[in-house]
């Protein structure tokens, strides 16, 4: 079934343990996104970029099948974005972004795009998450993400955003600030309930994270890896594996969730055994499929 993202295109510039620099290299959520949902589902997109955004990467986006009419390219700079990562991988310093032409982007859906049956809103301000839903025919199932800034900033139209939606997907973090709780357990049964979703997706990074449905709370662990080269971008890899599985069944019942997780996690692992995008792109569908097999034996969640 149609799945649609909107969210951020980015030109990042990453700074690895050591000092070396990768400059203007692709990024934001549904830079990411586009790329890992590929292993299942074609996705259609809104986003916006400037004229400096290489077209290289806009041919990326097309070998990964996406549609692209609701790109917009506008005259001024694409939104970029600077990171530095500390020894363990865990940390990093993030530079104030610099927005661009995203600082103004308001999104608007190609009139093809308005049936589409599964929406993730990745992060942005959530006025602008809802007005997408405002543009969608019907009821789909939409999910969203968020991050500090707004629920500190923005919580009562947060709020409002959230009880749109079936599910989110967020982080240990931002699970602990939306609830006020720090355990993570009830953090993220509390969130589940308290707004009506679906599921919850409460991710810990290298250590997994938790599945939290109306049947209860399902922890899951990361894939191992032996090393990581990028971990940027890895929670929106996880959202676009997820969201592709479930646009792909037209399902979203507690069999497809978990096999979703599995999905997720396989595709977000090859993110992160590669700078930016590299791990995804050099990625086959086979190989990705077959981690994903073996992440199933493992944990026995598919």
């Amino acid at each position: 079934m149609s799945l649609l993202v909107v969210g951020s295109i980015a030109l990042d510039t990453i700074t690895m343990p050591g000092g070396k620099v990768y400059k203007n290299v692709a990024g934001g959520s549904c830079s990411y996104f586009i790329h890992s949902a590929y292993f299942w589902n074609r996705v259609r997109v809104v986003g916006v970029v400037g004229e400096d955004f290489p077209k290289k990467y806009i041919e990326g986006f097309k070998k990964c099948k996406a549609d692209l009419e609701g790109l917009q390219v506008q005259p001024g700079t694409t939104f970029q974005w600077h990171g530095t990562y500390h020894q363990d991988m865990n940390n990093r310093d993030t530079d104030t972004p610099v927005f661009g032409v995203l600082g103004s982007f308001d999104p608007v859906l190609p009139r093809k795009y308005r049936d589409s049956k599964y929406v993730f809103l990745a992060c942005s301000q959530p006025e602008l998450q809802g007005k997408v839903l405002d543009q969608i025919d019907g009821s789909p199932f939409a999910v969203c993400d968020t991050i500090e800034i707004y629920i500190k900033e923005s919580r009562k139209a947060l709020d409002k955003l959230i009880r749109r939606c079936q599910g989110m997907i967020v982080n240990d973090a931002e699970a602990r600030l939306i609830s006020g709780d720090d355990n993570l357990v009830r953090a993220a049964g509390d969130i589940q309930k308290k707004y009506k979703l679906q599921f919850l997706v409460l991710k810990k990074g290298e250590h997994g994270g938790l599945l939290a449905t109306k049947d209860g709370i399902i922890p899951f662990p990361a894939y191992p890896l032996a090393k990581i080269a990028d971990p940027t971008g890895a929670g929106d890899c996880f959202a676009g594996g997820f969201m592709a599985t479930l646009a792909k069944t037209g399902k979203t019942d507690l069999k497809t969730l978990r096999t979703a997780v599995v999905n997720a996690t396989a595709a977000a692992s090859f993110a992160c055994e590669g700078v930016a995008l590299s791990g995804l792109t050099k990625a086959t569908p086979a190989q990705v499929r077959a981690r994903a097999a073996q992440f199933a034996k493992m944990t026995r969640l598919g």
